[in-house]
């Protein structure tokens, strides 16, 4: 007799081992190629991370450094690295970032804020630093003779032969920083970086941020024991930035240029990249409404600047990173003038020589180019929901896939761009990294990860509900993509709940062919059938498909979500008077409008929402709202308190209360309008929580709290 098949439980689902499996992350070439090195979880701790490598010549698998061994417990994060890892997504604990020694003889790490040494000949760790401040944004120069990081918000260097530390910035501090990347870069902008060392390591160039003129305002950390009112600058849409100059440093004489640029004060600068020569600066300059991109080259010794292109949208200009300068002097160039990004080959006056890629479809990345001019990038050709890597020629040539279809692909390329790690899975199989030569044929499976017996999820893999993509048309006759879940053991003869789970912002896509998060197979297994669907307005699609949403949000994205809906009723098996609604972040706030503009839910779980535009920042807010004097109207219609009387069915928002992105300010806001109403509602806040609500005694809680409250209202007939 065969034994019951198991359920999953929210304990197994945020317990140990990790429920996904094993799946390495920050995947890296060693410069010489020899070796690939990745972060992995330790075998008793899977939040804590240590330092691996795989010998691609002796096949040799190895953990280089153990994070137990180096940590320090009685040492917390600082408030500045706290909020750095919150840019950065970075949930766990251990070695959570390393780099290369350009020699390929060392790697460097931070662990507790102090910088570590790894020297591969010795197999040794040096504490490099030991001092009470935290040292960020490590970085060795292209000569691999420094070492250089930012402490105090100044910029430091660390001769390896001598063992000298210089400071090289002095002016940092308070609201001045100096090499480190502001809050609108970070969060926004997607530039973690604050400064970029030349080619030939003679020069340093970096940003002074002021602060200054940001809006002061005082935000209030919750937690279990205590509250704190912090003194923040918050750049709230319609208010001022930060102050961005750049500046260049000789790292000999220390001596500092500021790079003197014809831009408007209140401009962005989004991307700094050397060209190869190592004596000019490209310089990406970005307006305040985002529907101008300037290219500047500004050179060393002369000190003279150059524009060299324009981009303009009469919406906005999203950003890349597919500036990739060339050896000959050219440089490939990322632009979405023809509707969707494509790859140019630009010379320096700016003129294109070559239209590298064409076509309906979406480029992702410049992954690298070889000896041969053979360009290798990854992209959306052949489906919006698989990336894929491609190769063709700088020369013009025929464009070949080199990952196999029926997954969605995450490469890291080779500096020799002969081989390639490839992170790949599709909805029912898990992440597997392998290495591959540059054809795509398989050279070595560096982690397989599959559903066997031994996999977290084998147990649990049967009782997965059926899985389904499909199509339907936005009423612009824009395809809208969607993935269907059926309740676990479902039967025709039944009608099952329903939860829409929604994101819908701009600029992220979420029905892909890739591992689904084993929450969704949880509720499927609790008899849920479950409902995701890009709207309009979300990325991989191009700027038709996104700028319907230009000057409103929560109009286009709404309209898409309730066709959905609409779709998901006439399922004779869906019970129609049983539908929910889940969203976190701009999913919270769709939550929230979709439950105020249609009477279709029952039910709605809204974490961490955007309840007022003109709470959340410049650069994202005014993409796609432009700025509030210019455009009142759009701001008010997409607010929610216009329509909170419009509400419709049982709502719980949950929110952190240390929320540094989407402000606590957004939930206690609605929960005073809803008051004031006398319209019933349900809350969960957290103390000491910030915007992803991470650790897994939180997750637990969070989420039996939300079964509870979905249970209640959508399980009952």
């Amino acid at each position: 007799m065969m034994s019951p098949l198991k359920k999953l439980t929210l304990d197994r689902l945020f317990g140990d081992p990790d429920i996904n499996g094993i799946s390495p992350i920050s995947l890296k070439f060693s410069p010489d190629g020899k070796h690939v090195t990745y972060l992995k979880s330790a075998e008793n701790n899977f939040e804590q991370l240590n330092l691996c490598s795989y010998d691609i010549a002796s096949g040799e698998t190895q953990v280089l450094v153990e994070a137990k061994n180096l940590l320090n417990r009685n040492r917390a994060l600082s408030d500045a690295e706290k909020a750095r890892r919150e840019r950065l997504r970075i949930i766990q604990t251990g070695i959570v970032e390393y780099y290369w020694s350009p020699k390929s003889d060392a790697l460097l790490f931070p662990v507790d804020g102090n910088l570590h040494l790894y020297q591969l000949t010795s197999k040794t760790s040096t504490q490099l630093t030991n001092d009470e401040t935290f040292e960020t944004n490590i970085r060795f120069s292209p000569d691999s003779k420094f070492l250089s990081f930012i402490r105090d918000q100044d910029l430091f260097v660390i001769d390896l032969g001598s063992g000298e530390t210089s400071q090289l910035t002095n002016d940092g501090g308070g609201v001045i920083s100096n090499g480190v990347a502001e809050f609108i870069a970070q969060e926004e902008m997607h530039r973690y970086d604050g400064y970029w060392w030349s080619p030939d390591s003679s020069f340093i160039a970096f940003t002074r941020v002021d602060e200054s003129p940001v809006q002061l305002s005082q935000r209030y950390e919750i937690d279990a024991d205590s509250f704190g009112v912090y003194d923040q600058r918050y750049p709230f849409a319609g208010t001022p930035n930060a102050n961005v100059q750049i500046g260049v440093i000789e790292v000999t004489s220390k001596q500092i240029t500021r790079v003197a640029l014809d831009r408007h004060p209140e401009s962005y600068i989004p991307r700094v990249n050397w060209l190869c020569g190592g004596k000019d600066l490209a310089i990406q300059i970005q307006s305040r409404d985002q529907q101008d991109l300037s290219l500047i080259f500004w050179n060393v010794e002369s000190h003279e600047s150059k524009k060299i292109l324009e981009e303009h949208s009469s919406s906005w200009i999203n950003l890349n990173n597919n500036f990739h300068s060339l050896p000959d002097g050219l440089f490939i160039w990322g632009s979405e003038r023809s509707g969707f990004n494509h790859l140019y080959l630009i010379n320096q006056e700016g003129e294109i020589e070559r239209h590298l890629t064409d076509g309906d479809w979406v480029v992702a990345d410049v992954r690298g180019v070889d000896d041969n001019n053979r360009l290798y990038f990854d992209g959306f050709k052949d489906t919006p929901l698989e990336k894929h890597l491609y190769e063709t020629s700088l020369d013009g040539d025929v464009m070949t896939r080199l990952t196999e279809p029926g997954f969605n692909h995450q490469v890291e390329l080779s500096p020799d761009c002969k081989t390639f790690i490839d992170r790949c899975s599709s909805a029912l199989l898990p992440t597997s990294v392998s290495l591959r030569d540059i054809t795509g044929e398989l050279t070595k499976t560096l982690e397989p990860n599959g559903l066997d017996r031994a996999h977290p999820f084998y147990d649990y893999a049967e009782t997965r509900g059926e899985v389904s993509f499909g199509e339907l048309k936005a009423d612009d006759g824009q395809t809208l993509h969607y993935r269907l879940i059926k309740p676990a053991g479902f039967s025709s003869r039944k009608r099952y709940p329903l939860i829409i789970t929604v994101y819908g912002g701009p600029g992220v896509q979420r029905v892909i062919n890739e591992w689904i998060p084993p929450w969704h197979h949880y509720m499927s297994q609790r008899g849920f059938a479950l409902f995701q669907m890009d709207n309009r307005g979300s990325s991989n699609r191009g700027k038709s498909f996104e700028e319907p949403l230009y000057g409103q949000l929560g109009k286009t994205e709404v309209e898409d979500q309730l066709k959905g809906v609409d779709y998901t009723q006439q399922l004779d098996w869906i019970d129609a008077n049983r539908i929910g609604v889940f969203g976190h972040s701009y999913g919270g706030y769709m939550t929230l409008m979709l439950m105020m503009k249609s009477g279709a839910f029952k039910a709605g779980v809204s974490v961490a929402p955007v309840t007022d535009w003109s709470l959340y920042d410049t650069h994202y807010t005014e993409r796609y709202l432009r700025h509030p004097k210019n455009n009142p109207k759009g701001y008010r219609d997409s607010n929610v308190f216009p329509y909170v009387n419009n509400l419709s069915g049982k709502i719980l928002i949950i929110h952190g209360m240390a929320d540094d992105n989407v402000l606590f300010s957004n939930s206690t806001k609605l929960y005073k309008a809803l008051q004031d109403q006398n319209i019933e509602f349900e809350i969960m806040n957290y103390p000491g929580a910030k915007h992803g609500l991470v650790g897994r005694k939180t997750n637990i809680h969070r989420y039996g709290t939300m079964d509870r409250f979905i249970d209640t209202h959508l399980l009952s007939t």
